[in-house]
Parts: C-alpha cells; structure tokens; sequence
C-alpha cells in the first residue's frame, strides 16, 4: 500500500489500524507485506520464504500467511512449478527461526470457473501444484510429505512454542537450532544445510552424526533421533492421468463466434 500510494497509503494503514483498534473484537489484528504497520497491527510475511522476516515488533509473533507453492499461469508459458522438497524446506525453516504460524497458497488448488482472472494475460487456473487438486485428489508426493512435516513439528510444538531457543553455525551454511525447556527437560532440534549444491555431514558428538543433503532441513526430536528431512521423500509418488469420459469425435471441429454482451453497469 505505501510502495503504491506513498504518504497517501500510510495515511490510510493508520486509519485502517485506528478503526481496527476503535472496533475492539478481542482478537490481533494482521497485515500484509507492510513493514511499517501501527502498533498494535501485526505484520506478517508473504512469500516463497519467510525465514529471515522479521515482525517489526520483537514481540509479536512470526507469522507466514502465504507460503507460495507456486505461481500464476500466463497464457504460452510453462506451468510455474515448486517441488514438494523446497515448499517442505520452506516451512520448516520458518518454525526452526522461531515462526510460529504457516499457511499454505494454494493448499486446495483449484480453476476461477468465472470470467476473471488475477491480471493481464494470466489464466484462470489456481492450480499451483498444490497438495490438492481442484477435484480434491491427492496431488503426490506434495501431499504426503507435507502431512509428514506437520506430524513431525507437532512432535515437538509445545518446545517449540515454550522454550529457550539457541543457534549454532557450523559454517555459513549450516545451523543446528536448539529448543530446549528445562522445567521439562526436553529438547528439539532443527539442523539445515542452505548450501544448494553441497551435502554435510554435521558430528552432534554424543547426540550421533547426521547427513543433511543440500537445501534441506533434518527435524531431531529429543536432539538424537531423526524424524525428519524435507529432502528425503518416503511418501507415495504417483501421477494422476486425466482423460475425457467420452471418445472425441473425429468430425468435431472447433469454432469461435463473437458473443455481445451489455454493459452491466
């Protein structure tokens, strides 16, 4: 909004923020893509990744409101494609620097049925290899190693989100994180390797040698037991062929016709 309209935008976020406050419903209040949003606004992050966003308030939660799994289709392009090892390292490198909230779009793809679409030469399609289609079939492996993600997070949810958290930098590409709760005395550990060419192997000493492949992010529960790693894929891989319930006619020619249409405003 400030990128777009300049004094006139952060005018209007005050005034979006101050009506916010005024209409007091007991819940935050979050906007998008606004670094410079009124307190109390939260402003949250949208994004392929939002590792490195910072809330503007040290104290407000990190949030990512829109994990792009893919992207717009434009008519005579390829089809924007996001594998599921790179939207699963995205999320996970979110919850590992201290992100409490992920949010997937699309989750459900799907097709605008209408006679809109979200700009100039873009189809309706919002397919966005999403976990699921717009039939609502599995889209795999998107879906299953997703739903190995969230299991392996929750494992460790209540560290997570109630913990003293530490970073070790083994080189400028790999970081153990370290949740960790000592009323408790549990653990939870993250370890990423954001080298995109190059495997490690990193040596936790007595917590055990971990293989980390490039761009991926191993999730230790307990600090020595793997459950985890958004490169290597266990689920089900498996492709869906779509054909017509009917044989095409081979006289069936195609044709377009002009169709006037009035004005309905």
């Amino acid at each position: 909004m400030t990128s777009a309209y300049e004094d006139a935008g952060k005018e209007y976020i005050n005034w979006c923020a101050k009506m916010d406050e005024f209409l007091n419903i007991g819940v935050p209040w979050i906007m998008c893509q606004q670094s410079n949003v009124p307190q109390p606004m939260i402003n949250i992050c949208n994004g392929f990744y939002c590792d490195n966003f910072p809330p503007k308030n040290p104290k407000s939660p990190k949030m990512f409101t829109e994990n792009w799994v893919g992207w717009f289709k434009k008519w005579g392009d390829k089809d924007p494609y996001k594998t599921a090892v790179d939207v699963a390292f995205s999320v996970a490198n979110v919850f590992q620097f201290g992100g409490v909230f992920n949010n997937y779009y699309m989750y459900h793809g799907g097709t605008n049925f209408g006679r809109t679409s979200g700009g100039p030469f873009i189809t309706t399609s919002y397919d966005y290899n999403a976990p699921l289609d717009e039939y609502g079939n599995l889209n795999q492996p998107n879906w299953g190693h997703l739903k190995q993600l969230h299991a392996s997070i929750k494992l460790g949810e209540k560290i997570i989100t109630n913990s003293t958290r530490l970073d070790q930098n083994f080189d400028s590409f790999v970081t153990l994180t370290k949740f960790f709760n000592p009323t408790i005395g549990e653990r939870f550990f993250f370890l990423n390797n954001t080298n995109g060419k190059i495997d490690t192997t990193i040596n936790l000493q007595v917590n055990g040698k971990y293989f980390v492949p490039t761009w991926s992010v191993s999730i230790l529960d307990g600090c020595n037991k793997e459950v985890y790693n958004t490169e290597k894929v266990n689920s089900q891989i498996s492709m869906f062929v779509k054909e017509q319930n009917e044989k095409k006619n081979a006289q069936l020619l195609w044709a377009w016709a002009p169709e006037p249409m009035k004005d309905t405003l």
